[in-house]
């Protein structure tokens, strides 16, 4: 499976998928990293050339309030006057449904949370208590989230997040909700996840959705150190930058030992056959053709 270059210099991690794998239609679900740095031009270009209709946003509160921070320390450094080619304000775009769905949300913290030691929660509680976010966020990190690594990140989801990727779902079986875009920071992890279960409710292969998923170790080169500085102030390593080789199979594995099948997986979360019918008909090449 060929993957195609990025058209877009600024937004990090661009992919359209059905352009990357066969059998899907081009221009209608997309996935990238952060758009937060697009230029004015890359922006316009994607969302004129795309016609993009909804924006999924799969980042915490956390994330929205680090980017911001990142993007008024450029503004301040740049000056006023940035034009048509300087960055891009983290604004919404008019136009667009935005769709902000944290994964890993409430019920994900919860299971975080249930792991830490009694005095790390406690310290965890006080930091946020006096608006130290990201220092709490260190200790959970540092203390749950690193040991169990990508793999474990992404079980932690599948299991705990059921309500928010339920939602996430449901939004891509409406076909009035197309072209859709999602993201999370990098574009690989939790963007990664979705596009696992939406690959694998369209039977793509598996090792085709591996290699989808690993494209994004080259495409995330350019800004590895930078990233592998941020995840430093969460607690996590390096390897939080890059993509495990066998997260996919893993993945999939973690799947079908717990739940039986994606199928049985996605009926017990309420996402039944009808509503897959749906994403079937909107995505791929042979069912669009019939209808």
């Amino acid at each position: 499976m060929a993957i195609p270059t990025s058209p877009f210099p600024t937004i990090l991690n661009f992919r359209d998928i059905g352009q990357s794998i066969n059998g899907l239609q081009t221009a209608v679900i997309l996935k990238q990293g952060r758009p937060d740095n697009a230029s004015f031009g890359d922006r316009s270009s994607l969302v004129l050339g795309y016609q993009i209709q909804t924006i999924i946003d799969l980042r915490s509160k956390t994330e929205h309030i680090q980017q911001r921070k990142k993007y008024d320390a450029q503004v301040c450094h740049l000056g006023a006057g940035l034009g048509s080619a300087g960055l891009a304000a983290p604004t919404k775009i008019p136009g667009i449904r935005y769709r902000e769905i944290n994964l890993n949300g409430s019920s994900y913290e919860r299971t975080l949370l249930k792991r830490l030691r009694y005095t790390s929660l406690a310290k965890l509680i006080a930091l946020m208590a006096v608006g130290r976010r990201t220092e709490a966020i260190f200790i959970l990190g540092s203390e749950v989230i690193q040991p169990r690594g990508l793999l474990g990140q992404a079980k932690d989801s599948i299991d705990s997040s059921v309500m928010e990727l339920k939602q996430i779902l449901e939004i891509l079986a409406e076909a009035e909700n197309y072209p859709v875009l999602f993201h999370c920071t990098s574009g690989k992890d939790r963007t990664g996840l979705i596009a696992f279960m939406l690959l694998l409710i369209l039977d793509i292969p598996l090792d085709v959705i591996s290699a989808d998923y690993l494209a994004s170790e080259g495409e995330l080169v350019a800004e590895k150190e930078a990233r592998i500085q941020e995840l430093s102030t969460i607690g996590l390593s390096a390897d939080f930058a890059g993509c495990s080789p066998d997260w996919v199979v893993n993945v999939h594995k973690h799947v079908t030992e717990t739940y039986g099948s994606l199928q049985e997986y996605l009926d017990w979360i309420g996402f039944g056959e009808a509503l897959r019918s749906k994403i079937k008909l909107n995505l791929l090449e042979d069912t669009k053709a019939k209808s």
